[in-house]
């Protein structure tokens, strides 16, 4: 389930703050990288194709990036500049989705 939910709530990031004001698309590229990134690290220490605590390094630094952005990095900075207290109020329960959701999701 992690190959469809995983890309689909950067994109939902993205799309959140598309809808109130034009975004750069570096922010959709940044936020889909992480996400390929904490994936295809994750996958490939499960399966075995490479040490699994290589994989999870890697998932992790996938993780953190996305983390980076959608806090301190372009799409973090759009929404607290929105000036739209919907977009900051739905961008926020996003963010705590995927600090503490994905942290204890194993």
């Amino acid at each position: 389930d992690w190959l469809i939910t995983v890309p689909l709530q950067m994109i939902e990031f993205y799309l959140i703050l598309a809808a109130i004001r034009k975004v750069p698309s570096g922010i959709f590229w940044r936020l889909l990288i992480g996400s390929v990134v904490m994936l295809v690290g994750g996958y490939l220490g499960e399966a075995g194709y490479i040490n699994a605590t290589l994989g999870f390094v890697i998932g992790m630094a996938g993780w953190i990036y996305i983390l980076y952005e959608v806090f301190s990095g372009e799409a973090g900075k759009a929404a607290s500049k929105s000036g739209n207290k919907a977009l900051v109020t739905a961008f926020g329960a996003m963010r705590m989705i995927v600090t503490i959701g994905w942290a204890i999701y194993p």
